[in-house]
Order: structure tokens, then C-alpha cells, then sequence
């Protein structure tokens, strides 16, 4: 999924329609912006997590880099935060250019699936919407086990798909959308973070935030529609305005989820 990222046209579509967060977001009123709302999900788990000064985290599919920034100057911590996409990268180390914060903080180029890491060497494992893109999501989560220290945490939140509720029609459209990709569904990660070896510590079931964030995205992209167009190819725009449309309908029918685990490792 790196190649479609760092197209230019996809780039300019997620950042305008996402925001800088590039998260599905959590609503309290349903009236919160885009980015607001990814904001205040990415509050909730950082706070579920409870890093501090001495904590050394490594972030998995770090978007844009926001999240990282926060949890380095909001809690002081150490952040080594990683992605496969070269044009993300670039964002994230241009954004160095601001004020740095308390923490350390640093951007590589690593994938989830093999990281470049020994083991037992990090305190918290991060990966906030990107395991959706994973070709072997069970590989990921062993990774995580492996670099994380004993009694280390991982944090997990993704778009989720509950492929047990879906008609063959929509099981082949999510699977088209993700060609390469394995489908899962909320049981699914609790069952594979159970497997490699983790304790589930918490779970939130954000499917309603799911509901609100599809429709939004939708909208805004509807409504930006023709300044878009302008900068994102035809088929970029109609193939994801497609998409969106059947992500609302499936968040709708509570057939696509957003769901937040975390885990630790066993001491």
C-alpha cells in the first residue's frame, strides 16, 4: 500500500479530507470537526496507555506524524515512529521543522511486518489505523511481541470490517479495495493478539464513532468536490468517492467497525 500513498493525488485527497491526523475520530456530540474528533480518539488512547518521560515507544504506520509529535510533547516520551511510505515520511520530517518537542523524537523508514528492531527493546508498540493495510496482520502483531520488553503494552486501533455480517457482494468489494490484504473483524484482532501472546487489558468498541466518521468524510469530500478535481486525477477521486460511499453504508449497517485495543506482554 506504500506505492498508493505516495501517489500525489491520493496524498492531497487524505490530507485535505483527513486532516493531518489521518484517524477516524471520536465523537461526543456528533457536531466535532474531522480532525477534532481524530484528535480527541487519539486523547483517549494515549491517556488509556499512560506513557511518561522514560517511556521509549515505537509508532507503526505513522501517517503524518501527528500522533507521534503529541505523545513526544505531551508526555515527554521517547518516539521513534516508522512507515513504508516515502511521501508520509517526508511530511513527518518536514514537520520537524516546528517547535521540537520535550521528547525525543525521530522518523524511520521500517515495515510492521519485519522491523528492523531487536527484541525487547521498546515499552509501548503503537499502530493506530494501519494494520487495515497488512498483508499479514498475525505477522504484525507477532513483531510487536517481539520488540516490546516484558510487561510492554501495544496499542491497536483500526478500521475494521465485520466480514461475518457481510453478503459474499460485500465481502469481494472490501477484499477488491484491499487487494493483498487479510480482512478482519474485531474478534479477529482479539483472537490474534490473544495468539501471539498478549493479555487484552482494554477494549473500546467505537463502531457508533464509526457511523459518524464515514459520514463525515463522505460529506467533505462531496463538498470539495470541484476544488479536488482540480489537483486529483478523475480516477483517484471517483474510485475513492466509490469507496466511501460503501464504507458509509457498511458503518451504517455496523458491518465496518472502529474498534482500540490495548495489550501487554506478559512480565
Amino acid at each position: 500500500m506504500s506505492d498508493h500513498y505516495d501517489q500525489a493525488g491520493v496524498d492531497r485527497l487524505y490530507a485535505a479530507i483527513w486532516g493531518p491526523n489521518i484517524h477516524y475520530g471520536v465523537y461526543q456530540t456528533g457536531d466535532e470537526t474531522i480532525d477534532d474528533a481524530a484528535a480527541a480518539a487519539t486523547v483517549v488512547m494515549a491517556e488509556t496507555l499512560a506513557p511518561n518521560a522514560e517511556s521509549k515507544l515505537l509508532e507503526v504506520g505513522c501517517g503524518y506524524g501527528t500522533t507521534a509529535r503529541y505523545l513526544a510533547e505531551r508526555y515527554g516520551a521517547d518516539v521513534l515512529a516508522t512507515n513504508v511510505s516515502k511521501r508520509q515520511l517526508e511530511r513527518c520530517r518536514q514537520g520537524l521543522g516546528m517547535a521540537l518537542p520535550r521528547g525525543r523524537l525521530r522518523f524511520e523508514a521500517a515495515d510492521y511486518h519485519a522491523l528492523p528492531y531487536p527484541d525487547g527493546v521498546f515499552d509501548a508498540w503503537w499502530c493506530q489505523e494501519a494494520m487495515v493495510h497488512a498483508e499479514d496482520k498475525a505477522q504484525v502483531i507477532a513483531e510487536a511481541f517481539r520488540v516490546l520488553r516484558p510487561g510492554g503494552k501495544a496499542v491497536v486501533s483500526d478500521h475494521m470490517f465485520w466480514h461475518e455480517r457481510m453478503t459474499p457482494d460485500e465481502f469481494a468489494m472490501v477484499q477488491a479495495r484491499y487487494a493483498g490484504t487479510q480482512v478482519a473483524s474485531p474478534a479477529d484482532y482479539r483472537r490474534m493478539l490473544e495468539d501471539a501472546g498478549f493479555r487484552v487489558l482494554a477494549h473500546h468498541d467505537w463502531q457508533a464513532h464509526a457511523t459518524t466518521h464515514r459520514r463525515k468524510v463522505l460529506a467533505k469530500l462531496e463538498a470539495l468536490w470541484g476544488e479536488l478535481a482540480a489537483e486529483v486525477d478523475a480516477p483517484t477521486l471517483a474510485t475513492t468517492r466509490d469507496a466511501w460511499r460503501a464504507w458509509a453504508k457498511l458503518a451504517d449497517e455496523q458491518k465496518l467497525s472502529f474498534d482500540f485495543f490495548l495489550a501487554q506482554k506478559p512480565v
